[in-house]
């Protein structure tokens, strides 16, 4: 005859249906990789620290396949969400948002005519697509310099020669500044 023994502290397992609150934390911590899953829950709104813990146990038993979920979900997202380049002419601009904004029945083809009602589509002339192109370039190019400069500073070379500027600098300032007449001395 089999003895079983007792069984101490609480059982395993409450029943509890969590995965909607798991499918939350993966899609937080999907969209802020430097978030920890204990910040991310309390974020969520949970306060319970039984709670915490066992939605932070569930997570780490499920963490793969709850991550890959959300991943998926965040890049899909992120497509459908696009926006087009500053490059991309008006053209292509206006389908692709005529293909997100309005399913395909409602889109007329060349024959038929657009109704009044339809909402008039957004067009960049083409002074803000340069000047949004131009202010890009200047910030990609500043970016560059700063690169630039903090790279050349940390010469060894370089701050040799900075040093013998400034020292140069302060030799002629000191040379051209007048001095005053000296006064004789009577004895």
């Amino acid at each position: 005859m089999p003895i079983t023994s007792a069984r101490y502290g609480r059982p395993k397992g409450t029943g509890v249906d969590d995965s909607q609150q798991l499918e939350g934390l993966a899609a937080l911590l999907a969209a802020n990789p430097a978030l920890k899953p204990t910040t991310a829950i309390r974020s969520l709104g949970v306060e319970d620290p039984s709670a915490i813990r066992r939605l932070r146990d569930k997570f780490r038993m499920h963490q793969a396949r709850l991550m890959a979920d959300a991943r998926r979900s965040v890049s899909t997202t992120l497509r459908s969400q696009a926006r087009p380049g500053p490059l991309q002419p008006n053209s292509r601009r206006a389908l692709t948002s005529a293909r997100t904004q309005f399913p395909a029945s409602s889109v007329a083809t060349p024959n038929e005519t657009i109704p009044a009602a339809a909402p008039a589509l957004p067009q960049l002339p083409l002074l803000a697509v340069c000047y949004d192109f131009g202010l890009w370039a200047a910030g990609t190019a500043i970016e560059q310099q700063m690169v630039l400069a903090k790279h050349w500073l940390q010469l060894p070379a370089f701050e040799i020669a900075m040093r013998g500027q400034l020292a140069i600098g302060a030799f002629v300032v000191a040379a051209s500044t007048p001095r005053k007449p000296m006064k004789p001395r009577i004895h």
